[in-house]
């Protein structure tokens, strides 16, 4: 219940976020994107080259439809017209017309093909950033995910990656193809028209710049947007965790009040930079559409005043210069061809905002510092079960002043049973967490066999552990699946044994399909009790020497707890165990037991001996039997 309703603070952030100032720029995101492509040189050369193509087909289309005016339909224009129509070129024509439809086919084609190999580049650009991101959250130690909502994890890892992908798809297309198209229009317009184009270039690029400042503008509020995504996610997610609760407590009215809340706040911010992103494509839509026609008016008065409009291309000019209708339809289209393609980079690059935003989430993550090691690492082959503790403190926020675990010493040899017990918070379970190397301690020493534990390599340590909690965690599979995943090799017989020995197999032959039924979500099929039985049979298959039960019985009925108790032994030979256990019925036969209270060890010993000591133990024992 502590981390239910959070909508409120929610809420406050989102208000707080509008006010936001980013900084991080679209191209600069880009670029760094861009890196993750870049792996795969050879298809991005390919790319590259589709694009060159394409635009080299479509200025070609635009070339053509000027010279099929300037050959076929100027010499019938105008008062000094000179051709007769019954002259015209009719096979001409049409082999013009035919090379014109070539080009736009070629033009066709070709943007297929790079579209192709653009949508293959970035979703597996994507998949190498979501690796990255899956190493960086498995390398991040336990108080990562206590900071760290796992539904906004979760919305970061396939939302956001997803929308990088889609923007990176609609930046690489419009980049490159509107690149070339730039750059191919601009030198044939100065060919053209060095005149006409001496005018088009400072305009467009005052608009250009213009542009950018809506951009600019438009940024914080794409990425208050995805911010707001992931906590929605976090919060859905614990709504329905938490089902159960939420009706127990009757919440449910509440829960739509602050969902309405969080939504509203996306609503309001999503309008206001899509409105900024909207108003760009009118308002550049209707100057670029206005300095065609303020284009087509100055060729037009240059034609009727016969201006030399310092052409290359002497066949579409008259004898002083001036511009021929050929030139100007050609020069109109090639104008077209050079707007156009900036149109299209910013429109990509507003529609891409969404995945500047998530790239902003992402990085953040992969930048999280992952602690250094002061020890080098050693890999453990196997576990003896040596466990020394050595006035060790260990506290969950490095900058609180008080400590969760204070100057806690002992010793245990190895095949020993070690009971934990005291009252809730006291810090048994802080023990098991630093023992499994969850996080690390702040001062003090923990040696497994001789060995510093924060010298120990991490996966090679939870390789001769077995360790089962009170929560029963069964992945969506099989229940021998699920069985099999603490030792693939186990044969049938194996598994059905040590199903027998924790009194799993009755129940699990009882089911549909017996070993072979699958476990719904978070084992809605499987009472706690049939969970807890399953994972008592999995840490049996595991064999390993390093035990740790967490209440590992604690959603058992006490009739069922006896007779596991056998399955319970028969687990625990020849091993080190660590046990916590709230019914102390069940570590009577521990070798050692530590009392811990408000994170101190306050006492050491045997079940007898703590009793005949008459302290907390005996208080803490009589309370729950009646002697």
């Amino acid at each position: 219940m502590d981390n239910m309703y959070e909508g409120r603070q929610i809420s406050k952030e989102l208000n707080k976020n509008k006010k936001m100032k980013s900084d991080v720029k679209v191209f600069q995101t880009f670029k760094t994107l861009l890196s993750y492509i870049l792996k795969d040189k050879k298809r991005m050369a390919i790319a590259l080259t589709f694009s060159f193509i394409n635009s080299i087909c479509y200025i070609v289309g635009s070339f053509m439809i000027g010279l099929i005016v300037q050959l076929y339909f100027s010499p019938y224009l105008g008062t000094q017209a000179t051709g007769n129509i019954k002259d015209f070129d009719t096979v001409g024509f049409v082999i013009s017309l035919l090379a014109l439809a070539l080009s736009f086919i070629l033009y066709g084609v070709f943007r297929y093909l790079e579209q192709r190999v653009y949508i293959k580049l970035c979703f597996e650009a994507g998949a190498r950033l979501r690796g990255q991101l899956m190493g960086k959250l498995f390398r991040s130690p336990i108080s990562f995910y206590d900071k760290n909502k796992t539904g906004n994890l979760i919305s970061t890892l396939v939302v956001d990656i997803n929308n990088v992908a889609n923007s990176l798809f609609q930046m690489m297309v419009q980049a490159a193809t509107s690149t070339f198209n730039i750059l191919i229009s601009i030198v044939v317009m100065s060919l053209a028209s060095e005149l006409l184009t001496l005018i088009v270039i400072p305009v467009s690029l005052i608009m250009f710049a213009l542009v950018f400042l809506l951009i600019k503008k438009s940024q914080p509020y794409f990425i208050n947007v995805q911010n707001a995504f992931g906590r929605l996610n976090a919060f859905v997610e614990e709504m329905l965790v938490n089902t159960k609760v939420t009706n127990s407590f009757d919440q449910q009215a509440y829960i739509y009040s602050e969902l309405e809340k969080i939504t509203r706040n996306i609503r309001n911010s999503a309008y206001k930079g899509d409105i900024i992103a909207k108003s760009f494509d009118t308002w550049y839509g209707l100057i670029s559409n206005l300095i065609i026609l303020a284009i087509s008016a100055i060729a037009a008065v240059f034609y009727l005043n016969k201006v030399n409009v310092w052409s290359s291309f002497s066949f579409m000019v008259n004898q002083d210069g001036s511009p021929t209708a050929g030139l100007i339809v050609l020069y109109i289209m090639l104008n077209w061809n050079f707007m156009g393609p900036f149109q299209s980079i910013l429109s990509s690059t507003f529609n891409a905002q969404v995945g500047v935003a998530s790239t902003s989430r992402i990085f953040k993550l992969l930048q999280v510092e992952v602690p250094t090691r002061e020890y080098e690492i050693i890999k453990v082959d196997k576990i003896q079960g040596k466990i020394d503790f050595n006035d060790v403190y260990f506290k969950y926020n490095p900058n609180a002043l008080e400590y969760q675990l204070k100057a806690a010493t002992f010793s245990v040899q190895p095949g020993q049973t070690v009971a934990i017990v005291g009252p809730t918070g006291a810090g048994k379970t802080t023990i098991i967490s630093l023992l499994s190397k969850y996080y690390d301690y702040q001062r003090g020493s923990i040696k497994i066999d001789g060995n510093e534990l924060k010298s120990l390599d991490v996966v090679s340590l939870r390789d001769n552990m077995t360790i089962v909690l009170q929560d029963s965690f069964l992945f969506n599979e099989t229940i021998l699946d699920n069985l099999r995943m603490t030792n693939p090799n186990a044969t049938m017989e194996q598994i059905q044994e040590a199903a027998k020995l924790t009194h799993a197999h009755h129940f699990i032959m009882n089911m549909s399909n017996g070993y072979d039924t699958m476990i719904e979500n978070n084992g809605a099929n499987l009472s706690q009790g049939q969970k807890q039985l399953i994972s008592l049979t999995r840490a049996i298959l595991s064999n390993k020497n390093l035990l740790i039960l967490d209440e590992a019985t604690s959603n058992i009925d006490s009739s069922t707890e006896q007779i596991v108790q056998k399955a319970m032994l028969k687990l625990m030979e020849n091993k080190t165990t660590f046990v916590i256990a709230h019914r102390l019925s069940t570590i009577k036969n521990a070798d050692m037991i530590i009392v811990v209270d408000n994170g101190l060890i306050i006492e050491k010993g045997t079940h007898q001996s703590l009793l005949e000591k008459k302290g907390f133990y005996y208080n803490l024992y009589t309370s729950q039997f009646d002697k």
